[in-house]
């Protein structure tokens, strides 16, 4: 058995040392930021649909996007949380169109307020809309009225949208982006001039009180068919550059989750379907930031995406064989474009 010398051991204590010195911990790698970096100057991961990894209380292969908990999402390193409330009797509830989860909003809200508690450094992006949208006016104003309340209620947790804010201004707190109305509150801002065209929109915009910045957004979602999937594989990329080379007081929404109807007709898509089309885009967005992280690291802006944190998972509930998604992988390439090279995951 070859023996290790004083010298070899003291060498691998070192190296170990410095392993672990260059890790970001993703449970609050908000606190490594620069204050005074402007927020749409970021790279920040998001989770498309979050909740559904809640669990729904009828679930039977269709519309899940997510695998892991509001708070394992945190874990994992999501900060940016796609969230869509509809209001059914007194409770805003979370669904994926007309699928319930299993949590209301106001779990969601506690689940990241209490990990802003214990990481006050961090800080949060929930992007709202009223799922299952009403033509009726009465039931627009009490989801307006509902959904403002329970941000009201945050205090100061609910940050005031500004044009120029910087990660200084959001420590501790949660900005909401909206994009349908809510009232009783001028905490977050809304988007308005969303686009689900496969060419996106650099002309949506997010307004407050306080001001209005301009909105890129990407959030092409029906990837059904090859053609369709090479779209929106260009536009992903295309906003990635977009946030890279943006001009001062930009900000990017990009979303990488999409589906692929396989029996045309369904109001809403197979979990398989969001596992096919985040392998694809996983792929193809972990190559570029991997590029990226080497070339020279730009922001991403927000990077919204399915199964965030899974590497693999079974293709489906019939099929037992494993589908590749990169999911952590992605994370954690999102997360690193904010930091200096030498700093690896």
């Amino acid at each position: 058995m070859k023996r290790i010398t004083g010298a070899a051991l003291l060498f691998t204590l070192l190296w170990s040392l410095s392993i672990k010195a260059q890790t970001i911990d993703l449970s609050c790698w908000q606190s490594m930021l620069d204050d005074n970096a402007p927020l749409q100057s970021l790279s920040i991961p998001g989770a498309h649909n979050a909740a559904t990894g809640e669990g729904f209380r009828f679930h039977i292969g269709f519309g899940k996007t997510q695998e892991l908990t509001i708070d394992e999402l945190w874990e994992c390193g999501i900060r940016a949380f796609d969230i869509r409330p509809a209001i059914k009797g007194k409770k805003l509830h979370i669904y994926h169109g007309p699928l319930k989860t299993k949590v209301t909003f106001g779990k969601v809200l506690e689940s990241i307020t209490k990990r802003l508690r214990q990481h006050p450094k961090e800080f949060a992006i929930i992007l709202l809309r009223e799922e299952q949208e009403s033509e009726n006016r009465k039931e627009q104003e009490l989801w307006a009225l509902a959904v403002g309340k329970e941000i009201a209620a945050l205090g100061d947790t609910a940050a005031t949208f500004m044009p120029g804010m910087t990660v200084a201004d959001m420590r501790g707190r949660i900005l909401f982006i909206s994009r349908s109305r809510y009232s009783g509150t001028s905490k977050g801002a809304l988007a308005t001039g969303w686009s689900h065209a496969a060419e996106g929109t650099t002309q949506a915009v997010l307004t407050s009180n306080s001001g209005s910045a301009q909105l890129q957004v990407q959030d092409y979602y029906n990837a059904t068919g090859t053609e369709k999937r090479r779209t929106k594989s260009e536009a992903i990329q295309r906003y990635i550059e977009l946030a890279g080379n943006q001009t001062p007081g930009t900000w990017t929404i990009n979303f990488l989750s999409a589906y692929s109807l396989a029996i045309p007709g369904l109001p809403f898509a197979t979990d398989a379907s969001y596992k096919r089309n985040a392998h694809t885009q996983h792929t193809a967005a972990a190559e570029l930031l991997t590029r990226r992280a080497e070339t020279g690291r730009k922001p991403t802006g927000i990077l919204f995406m399915d199964y965030a944190g899974i590497e693999s998972i079974k293709k489906s509930i019939w099929n037992r064989r494993k589908t590749d998604l990169q999911g952590k992988r992605v994370v954690n390439l999102i997360i690193e474009q904010n930091f200096p090279k030498q700093q690896k995951q």
